[in-house]
């Protein structure tokens, strides 16, 4: 009997407002989900935007980027764009918090302060943050705020207090990603920006397998001093990068997607399909077609 192959939604913060009658915020930047007690049926979704999932009660497990993740009550899931998220078990008791932001507003929210979540959250493309005891009442209240202004969204500057009270959130959260920073020279800063800049035009690529020197080129600096600023603040090459979000783009559009084999070469910027072929068995020890059926249930 011939198998079929799960093919994925794609959901992007553009159009989640259209896709959804769960929203309850939605200012074109910013989605705000209060709860979802039936993801069981939701069918499995390519999730195009960053998003954070606060486990308030109980638990849920799930797979994100075929690998199994727990969320447990007290614990935060931050998320960078582009992760597949399927086969979805949660607790009779479970109740969460999603908010789906827009790189752009995390960007003009967390300003200088952004490189804390590009290395912690874009670096391992989920990051489970768990709460300490005494943090757990302040989001809480966090989002018994949100909750409120998203009950009186006639008043004004409404979308500027939104944004307030995220912008804070979001400042606690880095605050827990990783050590406090020690002040860095200007320059530094200036290092830090420019990987972050990367980082964002790598995720944003719809072609991503380019030459490091045409990343370099877009930003105006040589290739080898990009891929230092990829090792200094990552610890590994600009190459690497490049490697883990094609290795992503393969998995996604041979295991959830109808194109073909040749097609998806084409799309992802290979010269041909023999290369292809061989860029795949090299990184998934396997040819395009056996990955393509490891998917297949």
């Amino acid at each position: 009997m011939k198998k079929n192959k799960i093919i994925l939604k794609e959901i992007d913060l553009k159009d989640l407002d259209s896709k959804t009658d769960r929203l309850d915020y939605y200012d074109g930047d910013i989605a705000i989900i209060d709860n979802i007690s039936d993801l069981t049926n939701v069918a499995p979704f390519y999730a195009k935007m960053n998003f954070i999932v606060l486990c308030v009660k109980g638990k849920i497990q799930f797979n994100i980027n075929d690998l199994p993740l727990m969320l447990r009550e007290g614990e935060v899931l931050l998320s960078a764009p582009n992760v597949i998220l399927d086969n979805y078990l949660i607790s009779v008791d479970f109740a969460c918090k999603i908010l789906c932001l827009s790189d752009d507003i995390i960007q003009a929210l967390l300003g200088d302060h952004i490189d804390t979540w590009n290395l912690s959250v874009y670096n391992r493309h989920t990051y489970v943050v768990q709460l300490p005891e005494e943090d757990r009442e302040q989001f809480a209240y966090y989002y018994e705020l949100i909750k409120f202004k998203m009950e009186h969204q006639n008043r004004e500057y409404r979308t500027m207090v939104m944004q307030s009270i995220i912008k804070a959130m979001l400042y606690d959260v880095c605050s827990m990603l990783e050590e406090p920073e020690e002040v860095v020279p200007t320059c530094a800063s200036h290092g830090k920006s420019l990987f972050n800049q990367f980082l964002k035009k790598l995720s944003n690529n719809k072609i991503k397998r380019q030459p490091v020197e045409q990343y370099a080129s877009e930003m105006n600096i040589t290739p080898k001093y990009l891929s230092m600023l990829c090792i200094k603040y990552s610890g590994k090459p600009a190459s690497d990068w490049i490697a883990q979000y094609t290795k992503e783009d393969i998995r996604y559009h041979l295991c959830h997607t109808d194109l073909s084999v040749k097609e998806i070469s084409n799309k992802l910027g290979f010269t041909n399909i023999s290369f292809f072929g061989s860029y795949v068995r090299h990184h998934f020890g396997m040819s395009p077609t056996k990955l393509r059926n490891s998917a297949v249930k």
